[in-house]
Parts: structure tokens; C-alpha cells; sequence
């Protein structure tokens, strides 16, 4: 109910209706007071969060306060209230995924759109050194302008070279998009974000990920050894391109002096 929602924040929102709900706390369909713009209001109650995990929340906002993208989702306001974080983001239509329960598979046209903006947005975060970690079709936001928007760096990570950090070996994501190169928790950089932008096309063309196995085990075998079936079909440049996104072998897989080169991004037919 949003008349139980913390005075800080009824004071900047008019909260519209509530649109989301889960262990992450609640979302709300909002309008900014002062500025009259439409916000999704996400509240998070302190209680029963470990201190780990409001941290979490706190480096997201302020890591999304320093980024400025088209394809980024655009942080409005962070606050902290007694018992609340309180976060409020533009609002968007609905989520790639929501978006993918309603067409089932989309056409190589719109498919090819939606990889641009998505790339625009990874080649932003990777040239700031940021490894997202975590994408996927719910995480892939549609705004109200028809623009897909990247959302929830809670698992984002900084590489910094200067500071000894050139790659990771933690197990960070959502299985079924997960690298090899992370299921097995070898020495990995951005390119993992690479394979799981890969396995987002794939299911948004085909209508399923590659590997829908749920055991970690077995899908980790999967994931590394087993072939991906194509589906017939397939334009040629399509499937080339994502052979390159989903290749197990890091020395063959796109990096960024290879991919926006590609005919796929082009619309150029391979013969």
C-alpha cells in the first residue's frame, strides 16, 4: 500500500500504483513532485538486510550517479530514510523479458536494433573499465521512448589496472547467461559480457537460451563442451555474429576492435 510508505518519500512522489514487489523490496509507478516527471520509486526496507547487502544498493546508486547513457537507465535521486533506501530511476514500459512473454521471438530486424543499443551501452561501461556482470532479457529495460536502457549494476565490478585489477575469478551472474569462462571461475575481463549479450540474442530471435539446463553442474558441462543447435533459418551474418559473441575460446571471441565492424551491425549479407 503506498499510504505505509515513508514520509521522506511521499514528500517528493506521488506514488500512482504499485508495479513491482519481491526480495529486492517494492516498486512504484510515481511522479516527482518538483519536477513532475514519471519515476519508478523503488523502496528497500533495512530490515532483515545484512549490512553487505545495503551496501550493494549504495554502490549501484552512486556507480548509476556517475553514468550518462541514452542506454543506461538514468538515476533520478537516491535517498536513505530511518528504515528505507529509496531509489528513484526513469520509468520504463516494461523489461525485455516481459517484452519477449508477448512476442515469443522477434525478427532479425528489431533483434539487430536492440543489439545496437545494447552494444552503444556495453562499449560505455567496458571504456570506463565497468564489467556488468549480469546481462540478461530482465535486466534490459524498455524506456518510455522505445529505447532499450541497461539497469541494475548490483553485480557490476571495476577493473582497474591501476590498482592491480585486470580481470576476475568470481562467480558473478545469472546462470543460463553465464560465460564458460565464469562457470568454471577462470581468469576473466569484459568479454564475459560478450557471451551473455550473445546468449540474449539468441533467445530473443529463437525464443529460448542455447542451454536450458538448471542444474549448475550440468549446465556448466553444457556450457563448455556441447555444440549450440541453430535453428533453421538463421540469416547467415545473424549467425556469424553470434558465433563470434559465443565462442568458449576467449582468443577467438569478439573483442571490441572486431565486433562493430561486423556485417550483422551493418546489414551486409555474407555469402
Amino acid at each position: 500500500m503506498a499510504d505505509d510508505l515513508p514520509p521522506e518519500a511521499l514528500d517528493k512522489y506521488i506514488t500512482l500504483v504499485q508495479v513491482g514487489e519481491g526480495q529486492y523490496g517494492r516498486v512504484f509507478k510515481a511522479h516527482s513532485r518538483g519536477t513532475g516527471a514519471l519515476v519508478a520509486l523503488k523502496l528497500v526496507s533495512k530490515k532483515r538486510k545484512s549490512e553487505r547487502e545495503l551496501t550493494i544498493y549504495r554502490e549501484e546508486s552512486e556507480l548509476l550517479r556517475q553514468i550518462q547513457h541514452p542506454h543506461v537507465v538514468h538515476l533520478v535521486e537516491f535517498f536513505e530514510t530511518k528504515d528505507d533506501i529509496c531509489i528513484a530511476t526513469e520509468f520504463c514500459q516494461c523489461d525485455l523479458g516481459d517484452y519477449l512473454r508477448i512476442h515469443k521471438y522477434l525478427a532479425v530486424d528489431e533483434v539487430r536494433t536492440i543489439a545496437k543499443q545494447i552494444l552503444s551501452a556495453l562499449k560505455y561501461l567496458h571504456a570506463r573499465g565497468i564489467i556488468h556482470h549480469d546481462v540478461k532479457p530482465q535486466n534490459i529495460l524498455i524506456g518510455l521512448d522505445g529505447r532499450v536502457k541497461i539497469c541494475d549494476f548490483g553485480l557490476a565490478t571495476h577493473l582497474t589496472p591501476a590498482q592491480g585489477t585486470k580481470y576476475q575469478t568470481i562467480l558473478k551472474g545469472t546462470p543460463l547467461y553465464m560465460a564458460p569462462e565464469v562457470l568454471i571461475k577462470s581468469r576473466y575481463t569484459y568479454q564475459c559480457d560478450f557471451w551473455s549479450f550473445g546468449v540474449v540474442l539468441y533467445e530473443i530471435f529463437v525464443g529460448q537460451v542455447p542451454f536450458t539446463v538448471c542444474d549448475l553442474t550440468l549446465l556448466t558441462d553444457y556450457v563448455t563442451r556441447n555444440p549450440i543447435a541453430w535453428p533453421k533459418g538463421i540469416p547467415k551474418n545473424f549467425k556469424s555474429f553470434l558465433e563470434g559473441l559465443l565462442q568458449r575460446d576467449l582468443d577467438q571471441r569478439f573483442t571490441w576492435a572486431t565486433i562493430l565492424k561486423h556485417p550483422f551491425l551493418t546489414n551486409k549479407v555474407i555469402e
